[in-house]
This record gives structure tokens, C-alpha cells and sequence, in this order.
């Protein structure tokens, strides 16, 4: 484990692999020292990134950091923590007021499909990527990146800063997503500063380092698709099978079977959120992941009550990003990706267009029966069966969540206390909605006992209290509920960090 930021090894493959913004500089500048060029918002083409450093952050204070990501870098976190020295310099790094030479901040340029209409180039606007690292105890490949560390290229009409309330829903919904078994990107620590920030009112100013093998979202390849630039598309999509998808490397299709990676890996993903009852709020394609990871936590919203229509983005006026609609979402982005792509399937085709639009359509009607047998299985989890079988979603759990919307009852918390039923379902047990449910619960307890070899009282006992180990292992009893973290977010405001690691410790054990 390594105690110090210093002695961490960036190898940045991203810049070194592909082309970077010819108005930013290629060698990284002082702080006091800004390009003409590096912050002002510009269109960037014919290019994949722009090298930008972050702004100096005044006043820097840890407020959290997560020990398990810490690890995923090698990163001893308690023993940096106890060190003054080895803590200042930690703080320093994930601030983005000291940066280690062995690295060079970038921030990359992407496009995207917004609310259905294409947007033109977008890019990271809030975040600049730190570095990358190879872990040598894994060799697994991280990306860290700050988020709010000030202006770059792609700011647009915004500041380039977050500010405390959006930072710690963030940092918070990122590490409770991967404690509870979902695909996502990570978040090592939040920062908070003196900064002054304008929105609605004034607010302080925070930073999240963020980590995710790779931030290439669907929208990188759509900015060279909607600009016609074949060959930077091509040597993003080679970067990514080399690095990130590498037994495709020798595969005569490679360019097709990269994407009918992505679009199994994004199904799974959306089947995750799913059976969770999350709602990320803001699924456009500038925000999917090419690794199927949750990507930028938003407007989000764990399911209180189960309404399968629900729309957590106050802006969502029609529904696009309701809870219901989420699976649908992802194979339109999907099918924009093969759009993106499209090109090089052609030419992996020889020239021949009819074959590479069926070719391509075949890969996105693997979408549906992947994310039906993912749900499928993780909902057979959270009901303790020990297999999944095809009728189950028919006969058992779309009844169920039928069920669910009509009694208003709790989703996280209905799952939660089914694993404290007793299987044979005494006349006096006590049962949730017990007549609105009575017909599942008859249903339910005669599919947990076909999975038994006898119906002795001896096997049910077992087998019951072995059903009750499988469902609190999957069932959480704690989700990032939005009225839990407002109550922490406003005591940050007061400054009052406590609840925010409180909390964080809570989540690392749903």
C-alpha cells in the first residue's frame, strides 16, 4: 500500500494515445499561469482532449474520504490521514492545488443527445481528469478527475465550479451505488472551500475526485459522427478496445462486437438500477458510460414509494427519464452509439452498408433479452430464490411490483422486511398489505417450497432461515434517501461535516 500522493505512477494512456487540443498547451503550466487559450470555452475539433489545470482552490478542507476507494489506488488512507504531512499533501492532490509532475490535467471533448435532441459539443465543462493510474498489486487502470475544479474549454456559459450540496449527493450516491452491488464510477474524497459560488443564491464551493477506469461516455464517439471526422473516431474506438476491451484486439468485427459489449454491459447496468429502484434523472447520452458504469449522479432519486412512473428531474417535464422508462432510454442511446460507430462497421463489412445496418440492428436486439434475464436474476435474489427461472418474472414478480404500485407501500423497505416472513405464513404472522397481497404472498411461498427436496418441518425450518441469510444479503436495509441527505447537506452548510462520513459509514453497509 503507498502512504504518500507522490509516490503514485501516472501513465495517462488517454492523452499519450490520442490527439490533443491544438489551443492548450501540451506542457503543463504554473497555476498563476493560464493560457490565452486554456479556459476559454471554444470549439475544440479535430481533437479528443484539451490539456487545462485546475483553478486554485482557497481554503481547502477535507470534509470525507472513502477508504475502499482509497484501496482501489493503493492508497493506505488511514495512515495518510494520521500524518500531517502525508494529509496536507493528500488534500492538496484532490483539491487541485498541487499536481504531481509525473502527470498532465486534461479535460475531454464529447458531444451528446439531450432530452432527445442532439446538443453540439458539450465536453467536461466541470471536470478535469488528474491521471491515470496502474495499480500494481491489480493492475487495474483508474482515472481520477476533480469535479469542480474550475473553467475549461468546455464550460460554456458556466463557471467550471460545484458547489456543496450537489458534491456531497454525489459523492455519497456514488459509493452507496457500488455498496449495494450496482456498476459505477467511484468518488475518493470531497473538498470544501471558501469559494464563493452563484446559483440561485450564494453558495461555498466543493470539489469530488472521482475515479472510473475511463470517463468515455457515449457522446465521444457522437462528436466525430456529427462532424464527419472518421479518422479521430477511429483511433478513440481503437484506444478503447486496446485498453478497456483488449480480447476484441485480433477479432475480425472487432468495431461490432466492441458495441455489442457496450450495449449488453449498459443493459445489465439499467437492470441493476432496476431492481434497486433507482432513478438517475438525467439519462442522456453524454451521461452513459462505455463501461456500463452509472455516470454523473445529477438529479437522482431512490424509490420511496414504488411508482413505476416516476420522475425524479423536476425538469423532465414530459417523462423522458421516468423510473419506468429508463429501459427504453438505454437502448436508444445504444442504438445512437451504433449510429456513432456505424462507419467503421461498414467498413469491417467491406463497403457493404445493408450488411452493417443488419449487423448492427442484430447487437441492439440483444438489448431487451439481456436486461430481462439481469432482472430477471437480481430480482430473483431479492426474493431469496435460489435459481431464476424464465416464468418467474410473469407468474411472480411483475404481479408483485403491480401489487406494490396499487398498496403505496415502501419499495426498499417492503423487500427489506419479506425476508422476516416465516415461510409457511402462519395465520398469525404478521403480513404487509396482507389482503391487497395475499394472492402473491400463496404464490410466493409455494415457488420458495418447489425448491425443495420435502416439505418436512425439519426442511422447511432450514430452508427458511437459509432464505432469510440470502435476502438481507441483497435487500438493503439503508438507500441514500433524498430527505436523509438533505438533513446532512444543510449542516455542511453550517459547517458541521460530521453527518457527511456519519452517513458515508452507514451506506459502505446498506
Amino acid at each position: 500500500m503507498t502512504t504518500t500522493i507522490s509516490s503514485l505512477s501516472f501513465t495517462n494512456s488517454f492523452t499519450s494515445s490520442l490527439v490533443s487540443d491544438p489551443d492548450t498547451p501540451g506542457t503543463p503550466l504554473k497555476l498563476s499561469q493560464p493560457s490565452p487559450r486554456s479556459r476559454i470555452p471554444h470549439q475544440v475539433k479535430n481533437a479528443h482532449f484539451s490539456y487545462v489545470q485546475p483553478e486554485h482552490s482557497p481554503d481547502p478542507v477535507l470534509i470525507s474520504a472513502s477508504r475502499p476507494a482509497a484501496s482501489l489506488i493503493d492508497l493506505d488512507l488511514p495512515i495518510i490521514l494520521s500524518d500531517p504531512s502525508a494529509e496536507s499533501e493528500f488534500i492538496s492532490f484532490v483539491s487541485g492545488n498541487k499536481i504531481p509532475e509525473s502527470t498532465n490535467p486534461w479535460a475531454m471533448v464529447y458531444g451528446g443527445h439531450q432530452f432527445g435532441s442532439w446538443a453540439g459539443q458539450l465536453g467536461d465543462g466541470r471536470a478535469i481528469s488528474l491521471g491515470e493510474i496502474l495499480t500494481p498489486s491489480s493492475n487495474e487502470r483508474w482515472e481520477l478527475q476533480l469535479k469542480g475544479a474550475g473553467l475549461t474549454p468546455y464550460s460554456r456559459f458556466a463557471d467550471g465550479y460545484a458547489v456543496l450540496r450537489s458534491s456531497i449527493r454525489e459523492y455519497l450516491a456514488s459509493e452507496a451505488m457500488h455498496h449495494l452491488g450496482v456498476p459505477t464510477t467511484r468518488a475518493l474524497s470531497l473538498v470544501g472551500s471558501t469559494r464563493p459560488v452563484m446559483r440561485e443564491t450564494e453558495e461555498t464551493a466543493a470539489i469530488v475526485c472521482r475515479m472510473a477506469p475511463s470517463w468515455i461516455r457515449f457522446g465521444n464517439f457522437e462528436i466525430f459522427y456529427a462532424r464527419g471526422d472518421v479518422e479521430n473516431l477511429r483511433k478513440l474506438t481503437d484506444y478503447v478496445i486496446s485498453h478497456h476491451y483488449p480480447t476484441l484486439l485480433t477479432h475480425p468485427q472487432k468495431y461490432s462486437q466492441f458495441l455489442s459489449s457496450v450495449i449488453k454491459r449498459t443493459a445489465k447496468m439499467i437492470a441493476h438500477w432496476q431492481s434497486v429502484g433507482f432513478c438517475h434523472g438525467v439519462c442522456n447520452t453524454d451521461n452513459f458510460s462505455i463501461l456500463g458504469l452509472t455516470l454523473d449522479y445529477g438529479p437522482f432519486q431512490f424509490l420511496d414509494t414504488y411508482d413505476p412512473n416516476y420522475i425524479c428531474n423536476h425538469s423532465d417535464h414530459t417523462g423522458r427519464y421516468a423510473f419506468n422508462a429508463q429501459p427504453g432510454i438505454g437502448l436508444w442511446n445504444c442504438s445512437r452509439l451504433c449510429s456513432a460507430v456505424s462507419a467503421l462497421v461498414v467498413e469491417e463489412e467491406g463497403g457493404d452498408k445493408e450488411k452493417a445496418e443488419e449487423v448492427l440492428v442484430g447487437h441492439l436486439n440483444e438489448y431487451a433479452p439481456t436486461l430481462k434475464r439481469e432482472y430477471g436474476r437480481l430480482m430473483g435474489l431479492k426474493l431469496g430464490l435460489k435459481t431464476t427461472r424464465p416464468t418467474d418474472l410473469d407468474t411472480l414478480i411483475y404481479p408483485l411490483l403491480g401489487k406494490l404500485a396499487d398498496v403505496n407501500t415502501d419499495y426498499t423497505k417492503f423487500f427489506r422486511s419479506l425476508s422476516t416472513l416465516p415461510l409457511l405464513f402462519n395465520p398469525t404472522s404478521p403480513r404487509p398489505h396482507d389482503s391487497a397481497l395475499s394472492e402473491f404472498y400463496t404464490q410466493y411461498s409455494d415457488r420458495l417450497k418447489s425448491e425443495l427436496p420435502s416439505s418436512s418441518e425439519e426442511d422447511l425450518l432450514k430452508a427458511d432461515e437459509e432464505r432469510q441469510g440470502r435476502m438481507t444479503s441483497v435487500n438493503p436495509k439503508y438507500v441514500l434517501r433524498n430527505h436523509l441527505a438533505q438533513e446532512v447537506i444543510e449542516e455542511a452548510e453550517k459547517g458541521d461535516f460530521s453527518g457527511v462520513e456519519a452517513f458515508l459509514r452507514v451506506l459502505e453497509r446498506p
